[in-house]
């Protein structure tokens, strides 16, 4: 399974190899500056996990999701 991020979250996902499996990454950042590195096996659950992060964005993160 390959696993790709739309070119509009690049900046917030990343993809890792981490035991030799995929995951996506979290690399949004705090106001205090620090990384928040939680990691998903799907695109879903990490879109998901940036609306905790910003919520006023929910509609864009979502649309993500529905056009799947």
């Amino acid at each position: 399974m390959s696993l790709e991020i739309p070119p509009e979250l690049r900046q917030y996902l990343e993809i890792v190899q981490e035991g030799g499996v995929q995951h996506i990454k979290c690399k949004w950042r705090t106001s205090k500056g620090t990384e928040c590195g939680c990691m998903f096996f799907s695109l879903e659950d990490a879109i998901r996990h940036l609306v905790t992060h910003d919520p006023e964005r929910l509609r864009k993160y979502l649309r993500y999701l529905k056009s799947k």
